[in-house]
């Protein structure tokens, strides 16, 4: 036979309530109806799951195997609930961040602690292997909000404008381009490039590409402090955000020179899955447009550190 989860519910209902019609309150059925399935079931079950005695449903040896049956399963359907509210309860009280460069975990700390503070409840969970893919990563519900800069690839993506910083050629002082007041496309030609670790690499997309250039080399490296090592020693040309580099302790010999005339200029995004909870969506893009406008200043540590102790006091 081919017993469904109705039928151990109807056997459980009636075994329980020990009457036809009590079953059929349980099941928000007519009377008729329950009558009905039961005798289905027996029907094709070939036995019989419930005898009268005195006027009350007994079970069945078959009966008692069934309603053991049952709940066993209304078990386990409760302990799912349980364990499926807990866990909407805790998704509930999460964000789940990323951010699709590596310099932003300079100042993405202090949009943490910013959003912990405002929502103690909250735990802000940044998931750094989203970063080469954040779209795919918000798809598949991994993370809610990522920080980009470069093109939506799909329109089920909620975005929020954030800020924009420019982007800045640096090299050793001793490097031939070292001297001139802002590099344009051409120059790029033939030259290793020293970049964050991705997929994409805004300049190549932006002002290399479009200009019909391609770099000689592609260095692709994860640490800003790397990378700017490796340019001080001459191994070639850094494009970092300004703000990065005066960020930088240490520029002795060093130089950062604008791309282009007007200057290369990278803008900010949030991507946004559609299920994260808008209430920290919110306060999430509020928080991280703020710091953007913050950094832009060369004493943005010093600032935010300030406003920490302000709200502590």
């Amino acid at each position: 036979m081919n017993l469904r989860s109705q039928d151990l519910d109807l056997v459980r209902c009636i075994a329980e309530s020990g009457s036809l019609t009590a079953a059929a309150r349980l099941l928000h059925i007519s009377q008729s109806a329950v009558s009905q399935r039961l005798g289905n079931l027996q029907d094709r079950a070939g036995v019989r799951f419930f005898e009268r005695v005195d006027g009350r449903m007994q079970l069945t040896r078959a009966g008692e195997r069934a309603n053991a049956a049952a709940a066993r399963v209304a078990a386990e359907l409760r302990s799912a609930e349980q364990d499926i509210d807990a866990l909407s309860s805790a998704r509930a009280q999460q964000l789940r961040i990323t951010t699709e460069c590596y310099t932003c975990y300079r100042w993405l700390p202090f949009v943490v602690r910013n959003m912990r503070e405002r929502f103690p409840q909250l735990a802000v969970d940044v998931v750094p292997e989203a970063t080469d893919t954040p779209c795919e990563a918000l798809l598949a519900d991994r993370i809610d909000v990522a920080l980009v800069s470069n093109p939506l690839a799909d329109s089920r993506l909620g975005e929020k404008d954030l800020f924009a910083d420019e982007m800045m050629a640096v090299m050793s002082d001793e490097h031939p381009l070292a001297n001139f007041d802002f590099l344009d496309a051409r120059q790029f030609s033939e030259q290793t490039l020293i970049l964050y670790t991705g997929k994409r690499h805004a300049v190549v997309d932006k002002v290399l590409a479009p200009a019909g250039v391609q770099a000689g080399e592609i260095i692709q490296v994860r640490i800003t402090e790397a990378i700017i090592e490796l340019a001080r020693a001459g191994q070639g040309i850094a494009v970092i955000a300004a703000w990065a580099f005066d960020d930088f302790p240490d520029r002795d010999g060093l130089t950062a020179i604008r791309i282009s005339e007007q200057g290369f200029v990278r803008n900010w995004r949030a991507a946004i899955n559609p299920r994260a909870r808008q209430e920290y969506v919110d306060a999430f893009v509020d928080c991280v447009g703020s710091i953007g406008r913050d950094i832009r200043t060369p004493s943005w540590r010093q600032h935010l550190g300030t406003e920490k102790r302000s709200r502590m006091g």
